[in-house]
């Protein structure tokens, strides 16, 4: 890839190679048909870097014609799909089509009516086809089920957006075609326009098919979406095949009609895609080169399904005989045609018999492998699996290495790294570390140095890789590979930093500043300056440094591939800015880094939107749910909520970390909009994806919600919507309990007392027991319970066996709570509720403890005389703290209640009477006790 620091001189003088032309500064000189064949040479030449840098001095310029102007985002959004379909890094290319995007749509909204208008249109579709297949890739990385399919959903609505840029493309191409005469003379000037009309139609055309079959693959074989999608597509490449069969867009309808009947598999279906291949495959027009050679890899696949196994082989080595160069080696049907080939020698291993042979064999096989996994495609997956199972031993003694030369040494180290097996690589990069510092070879050790870096990162020997990679950064900076090798030296820091905790972390971690610094000082115009920006403002902002880390976000170049990223963690950092100010009571700073924080974060979503980022996008949904908590913590749920609904709405696929983050942030603004059935159903939906961080808040956060509607469904007397809510909130707990996402001991414990309050004590019961089952053990994980969360659960567990009538269970309880805690308040006041719940039942007289009592005094004992003086004795203990406890006057409540109960008004209005006169305030403990102590002294009356 050309350096972006070239020189307007250097610039020109490239164009006038590739033009034949002069380069005179004169204005006439950069005119549109000129610009656009040098940009062209420069494209094919895979020269992306310095096309762009072209196109924007030319933005510049004094002398760029107004005409040549309105274009340059059109040329440089297909530059940008041209350099993300070469490059081999998959988040490089994500973000390369995220610029592209920008660019394309830039030029449609400036100029709507322009000529290239419905070009643009054009462009976008090919860029949204390769977003989707590089969201598929990724898709088949993972092993997670769950990200997977929400990948694959991803793709599909991507590949809509696709079909939809296509059908905006052929109407004008079609409308512009039909202007002209059917027939045209070949000296006709207009001859040219219309050709290219109908080629532009076309080509929309066959886009569209071709998204229709691409579409048709993110589903599961046998599928009816894949067998409707392939057979919708195989209509439309024969119809564009029947009626421009001498066309170049016809005869690729008729190589993708081939690959349809192959997909569908059926009898004859076959062999009637190896008739259109072979069809195809014999036409000597030079022109068809390039759709020959999908077109070859497509006979061999098909070959290799009707198990025709020796043939498929021949064909694929004809094929890579015929394409030997480095480009279409590591081109999407060269990567195809390597795999396939080593699936049909592996098909032929178990009929080669000679020991020999079979060896070779496997050799093939391996090579063949070890060249697909080293470039990033929709065949890389399944060529590491087959090179994990085939690949020859990889073990080879210290006297075999030692004999190798340099150039044998760094091609088994890449092979090596190719099938992930650091540690031979690292011995074979040492060979040839030795070899090419035997012949002072700079150039080369340094090379292989790079690449032992990068195997030592990879082997988790961190220290190692990093000590490697700065050596090459700092003593050779200007070197081409200085800036790599910079990344994976920070890289190898922050990972020494985040898994060595027991060693010197300050220490690694000044260490990892110190390297950023430099890397982003030394190269500015690099996007491992960028990188090093990044690092910079994520330590900065992990360590509460806010203000430096939101420099270090916003010192990103406006160009860089991660400028959004950049963008969403600057308004990440200013909103902890933010917090921070508040905590130290200046409000006004605080304000106004909220501000800057949502405009931020604002604009970065506008960016990914603009780019054309769909609603599915993990990007895209995590930038809407920072926006959306910093409203909800700001009082501005209803902002919130405007903007997560639509994208909630357009998940086809649930699943995904970003779905969960999504669906719990939709829940906060649903409780703080009190929309409860709608955040019950957000808690489900989070629920059958298994849940997500914060689970156990967000169950608390919805009780809260329930439990607050209630109380205002209680003061407006609306009993029939009082009981609807208590249903909904005890089917709510019922569905806490029930829950698969993470408990705690704290979320349990919650669930069993609100239960209580609802009045379920059989349920609250069977929480309680689990509680304890799970938690109450020494060698609970993953930690037992605390001595007084184990009290306060067995205090539960006896309240709800209480409630239940279950006196005897509930006495044991208490009776061994006793011993193990008796100044406990909470124990006295179980034990007083425990004599008061067995004379309500009447089962008090047939207590021993009562019935010793009664024979022991000398006046006449009554059930509830007993509970007057439990109570009494409670508040008088109570009593002697400094400060009176809310259940002293409770307790004095209840032996208020308990002389009420056996007969005596007058005595239990003056016991209530005194308490509230001697209480400071009248408050005995408070609004809620004192309005018990008045609704009690009304029932005397």
């Amino acid at each position: 890839m050309a350096s972006r620091a070239f020189s307007v001189g250097l610039l020109l003088a490239a164009a006038s190679a590739l033009l034949g032309t002069s380069t005179s500064p004169a204005r006439g000189q950069h005119d549109a048909k000129t610009t656009s064949a040098f940009i062209q040479g420069l494209r094919d030449r895979g020269y992306h870097d310095l096309a762009a840098d072209y196109l924007e001095q030319l933005r510049t310029r004094p002398d760029t014609p107004p005409e040549l102007l309105e274009t340059i985002d059109f040329e440089l959004g297909r530059v940008l799909i041209d350099e993300a379909a070469k490059t081999g890094d998959l988040v490089h290319r994500k973000e390369v089509l995220d610029q592209a995007r920008i660019r394309l749509d830039a030029f449609t909204k400036a100029h709507a009516n322009h000529p290239k208008a419905a070009e643009a249109a054009l462009q976008l579709g090919r860029l949204l086809i390769e977003r989707a297949s590089l969201i598929m890739i990724q898709a088949d990385d993972t092993d997670d089920k769950a990200e997977k399919e929400a990948r694959r959903g991803e793709a599909r609505g991507t590949f809509d957006q696709a079909r939809a840029a296509f059908e905006t493309a052929e109407k004008p191409f079609a409308v512009a075609f039909e202007k002209f005469p059917i027939s045209l003379p070949e000296t006709d000037p207009r001859r040219t326009e219309r050709d290219r009309a109908q080629s532009s139609m076309l080509d929309a055309l066959l886009q569209r098919a071709v998204v229709d079959y691409e579409q048709g693959l993110t589903y599961p074989t046998g599928a009816k979406e894949r067998t409707d999608l392939m057979s919708k597509a195989l209509l439309e490449f024969e119809d564009l095949y029947k009626k421009h069969r001498t066309q170049y867009a016809g005869l690729a309808a008729r190589m993708w009609q081939g690959k349809c009947y192959e997909e569908r598999g059926g009898e004859g279906d076959l062999g009637r895609a190896i008739g259109i291949y072979n069809e195809l495959l014999s036409h000597p027009a030079p022109q068809l080169r390039e759709l020959q050679r999908h077109v070859g890899h497509f006979k061999i696949i098909a070959l290799g399904k009707r198990k025709e196994y020796a043939l498929a082989a021949d064909e694929a080595v004809r094929w890579l005989q015929a394409n030997n160069t480095p480009d279409l080696l590591r081109s999407k049907p060269g990567l195809g045609v390597q795999l396939e080939l080593a699936k049909d020698v592996i098909a032929q291993l178990p009929e080669i018999k000679n020991e020999n042979d079979h060896a070779a064999a496997v050799k093939r096989v391996s090579d063949a492998l070890k060249s697909v996994v080293r470039t990033p495609s929709p065949f890389k997956a399944e060529a590491l699996k087959l090179l994990k199972e085939y690949s020859p031993t990889s073990a080879a003694s210290a006297t075999d290495v030692a004999r190798l030369t340099y150039d044998d040494a760094i091609a088994q180290g890449e092979q090596a790294i190719a099938s992930h097996e650091w540690d031979r690589a690292a011995a074979l990069l040492l060979q040839a570390i030795h070899r090419a510092e035997g012949v002072h070879d700079l150039d080369k050790t340094n090379y292989a140095r790079y690449e032992l870096s990068f195997a030592d990162y990879m082997n988790k020997r961190y220290y190692e890789a990093a000590v490697l990679a700065e050596h090459l950064t700092r003593r050779y900076p200007r070197a081409g590979l200085a800036a790599k090798a910079a990344e994976i030296g920070m890289a190898a820091l922050a990972e020494a930093y985040n898994n060595y905790v027991e060693i010197d972390r300050t220490s690694d971690l000044n260490h990892l500043i110190e390297l950023s610094r430099y890397a982003a000082d030394t190269f500015p115009e690099f996007e491992q300056g960028d990188s090093a920006r990044m690092t910079l403002g994520q330590i900065y902002h992990g360590t509460g440094r806010y203000p430096q880390a939101i420099e270090a976000y916003e010192a990103v170049r406006p160009k860089s591939a991660r400028r959004v990223e950049a963008r969403t963690k600057a308004g990440a950092s200013h909103w902890q800015y933010s917090q921070a100010l508040r905590a130290s009571g200046k409000t006004v700073e605080a304000d106004a880094e909220v501000g800057k924080a949502l405009a931020v974060l604002d604009e970065a979503l506008k960016s990914r939107r603009e780019a054309g980022a769909p609603a599915t996008d993990p990007a895209l949904i995590a930038n809407a749910c920072d926006i959306a908590d910093i409203q909800l913590d700001t009082g501005k749920a209803a902002e919130a909520l405007k903007l997560l609904d639509p994208i909630a709405r357009a998940q086809a696929t649930p699943g995904g970390p970003a779905f969960s983050r999504l669906m719990a942030t939709l829940l906060r603004a649903h409780v703080a909009t009190s929309q409860v059935n709608l955040a019950m159903s957000d808690m489900a939906a989070l629920e059958k994806t298994g849940g997500g961080a914060g689970m156990t808040q967000l169950y608390v956060n919805l009780g809260k919600l329930l439990q607050k509607e209630m109380d205002a469904l209680k003061k407006k007397g609306d009993s029939a919507g009082l009981k609807r809510t208590q249903q909904a909130y005890f089917q709510f707990l019922n569905a806490l309990v029930a829950s698969q996402s993470v408990q705690t001991f704290e979320s349990l414990e919650w669930a069993g007392e609100n239960l209580l309050n609802l009045g379920h004590a059989k349920e609250a019961e069977a929480v309680f027991h689990r509680v304890l089952d799970t938690y109450g053990k020494p060698d609970a994980k993953p930690k037992p319970l605390t001595p007084e969360q184990s009290l306060r659960a067995r205090l539960k567990l006896a309240a709800a066996l209480r409630d239940q009538g279950k006196h005897d269970d509930d006495k044991d309880i208490l009776l061994v709570l006793e011993k193990e805690f008796p100044r406990s308040i909470e124990v006295i006041m179980a034990k007083a509720m425990w004599i008061e719940a067995m004379a309500q039942a009447g089962a008090l007289a047939r207590d021993r403890g009562y019935t010793k009592v009664a024979r022991e005094a000398k006046t006449k004992v009554t059930p509830w005389s007993l509970v007057h003086a439990q109570w009494r004795d409670t508040a008088l203990r109570l009593g002697n703290a400094r400060t009176r406890p809310v259940e002293y006057y409770d307790a004095w409540y209840h032996a208020a209640l308990a002389l009420r109960n056996d007969g005596k008004t007058t005595e239990a209005k003056q016991t209530l009477g005194s308490i509230l006169r001697l209480s400071r305030d009248r408050s005995v403990g408070g609004p809620e006790m004192k309005a018990k102590y008045e609704t009690l002294l009304k029932q005397l009356e």
